[in-house]
Formats: C-alpha cells, sequence, structure tokens
C-alpha cells in the first residue's frame, strides 16, 4: 500500500508514493524508511494560496492572478469589405479579421449620424490604463463627464461614441474608442483632445491618453466616408478581447436613433 506525505509550506506539494517492504526488520541505527523510499517518486501539486503568500513562489507563478481568457462567440469575418444597409465599405480586416457583431453598430452609429448633420466630425482616441480593472466602471464616469463637457462647450444634442476594450501582453487593459458629432460645430480636434485629457487623467499618471497622428476626420463626402470607417474598423479586431471576467462587456455604442 502507497504511503503519502505531503509538504504545505511551500507553493509546491511534495507527494512521495512508496511502498511498503516485505523484508526483514531494519536494524536499529538504520533510516526508518524502506530501501524502495530511495526511488521514491516526486508530484509537484500546485498551492496556490501558498504561491500567493510566498515572494519566491509568486515570481515564478506570475500568471496566478491574470485573468482568464474568455470565451467570445462572436461571428468574426475575413473580408476586406462589409455591407450594411445597401452600401458597401472597405475595412480593415487584415491578419485578425473583425468581429461582425462590433463592426455593425459602430457603422450604424455613423450612418444615423451622418443622417442627422449630413457633416459628421469622427475623432480616433485611446485610453491608457497603469491598474487593472475587473469591471468598466472608469470607462462609464470617463463618458459621462466627457459627454457633459461637450454638450455645455459645443452645445451637442446628441452624441455618437463606441469603445472596445482590450488586454493582450501587458498586465491592464486599454480602450479603443471614437466619436461621432455634428461636424458643423467643430472646427478642429484639439479642445475635444483636451477635454478628453481632463475627464480621463486624475493626475496621477495612472489614466493617460497617448498620442494620435492625425486622430480626426470630416466626414461630408464618399472619398472621406470609406476612409474614415476603414480606420475605426480596426477597434472590431478580435485580438485581445478574451482577456477580461466573462460577466464584463469588451465594447460599448451609443444608441442614438435616427
Amino acid at each position: 500500500m502507497a504511503e503519502i506525505g505531503l509538504n504545505f509550506k511551500s507553493g509546491f506539494d511534495i507527494a512521495e508514493l512508496t511502498h511498503e517492504s516485505i523484508g526483514e526488520a531494519l536494524p536499529a541505527m538504520a533510516l526508518p524508511v524502506s530501501e524502495t523510499a530511495l526511488k521514491a517518486r516526486l508530484f509537484l501539486l500546485s498551492n496556490v494560496e501558498a504561491c500567493k503568500n510566498n515572494p519566491l513562489e509568486r515570481a515564478v507563478n506570475k500568471n496566478v492572478t491574470k485573468p482568464k481568457r474568455t470565451l467570445n462567440r462572436k461571428r468574426i469575418i475575413f473580408d476586406d469589405v462589409f455591407t450594411h444597409n445597401g452600401k458597401t465599405y472597405r475595412v480593415n480586416s487584415a491578419k485578425s479579421g473583425l468581429y461582425a457583431e462590433i463592426l455593425k453598430p459602430i457603422i450604424e452609429q455613423f450612418e444615423i449620424g451622418l443622417t442627422k448633420w449630413r457633416r459628421v466630425f469622427v475623432l480616433r482616441f485611446d485610453l491608457h490604463l497603469h491598474v487593472f480593472t475587473k469591471d468598466n466602471a472608469r470607462m462609464t464616469a470617463f463618458r459621462k463627464r466627457l459627454f457633459q463637457k461637450l454638450k455645455r462647450y459645443y452645445g451637442f444634442k446628441e452624441i455618437g461614441s463606441c469603445w472596445v476594450r482590450e488586454q493582450e501582453r501587458a498586465k491592464t487593459q486599454h480602450y479603443h474608442c471614437v466619436l461621432f458629432l455634428d461636424g458643423s460645430l467643430i472646427r478642429h480636434s484639439s479642445i475635444i483632445n483636451e477635454m478628453i485629457r481632463a475627464a480621463w487623467d486624475d493626475g496621477t499618471g495612472t489614466y493617460t491618453v497617448p498620442y494620435i497622428k492625425h486622430p480626426f476626420h470630416f466626414a461630408d463626402r464618399e472619398s472621406i466616408v470609406q476612409e474614415a470607417i476603414y480606420r475605426v474598423s480596426y477597434l472590431a479586431k478580435p485580438r485581445g478581447k478574451s482577456h477580461r471576467p466573462p460577466q464584463t462587456k469588451d465594447f460599448q455604442c451609443s444608441r442614438m436613433k435616427a
């Protein structure tokens, strides 16, 4: 019958499997184990709680607290064009493809804005965190503060927006965002960029807004419409959208109605 000895002091438990000796009794000065114990097999059993409390084991097991990959059941398309409401748009599906369930509402919000304003101001920006959060509460608070600032300053009646949450090799998530605004009320993105920074950054360096080259488009003719949609379709890429708790959203769009 096997004898099992367990060691709970470190991040791994050592289970030692031996077999009883059927031979004569060992001499008094010998170790109180059978000769077969010298050939014992060792199995390493992970002790998660010990890993958390032991700095050395924590260093070895860096992924103990990393969020698990969440199964994403969205449909991936690999075509370089996407047709919505009878209109075909060029999209950036290179390498990883695009989630149709994210791409569709982005285009819908843009089209509704185009119907309302005829000239849509499209602004792309990113938001970074230096601390991981399981939910999107920070993003919800940011959106509320930003929309209040925009409506107060420009007099917007409606604002179109979409954001996606991603986490790849970094230990924290980041957000890719787009705004759809009435282009007749805006001349440049500089004021809005400052509003975004003020609504996101709390002065501690924990929340940052990286610079994006040529971040905006005034979409009022077909060539620019195609260029804008191609650019914002990047938000729908699958890469980076699985490392999150199952109940946490990986994207959200505004609900403007025609």
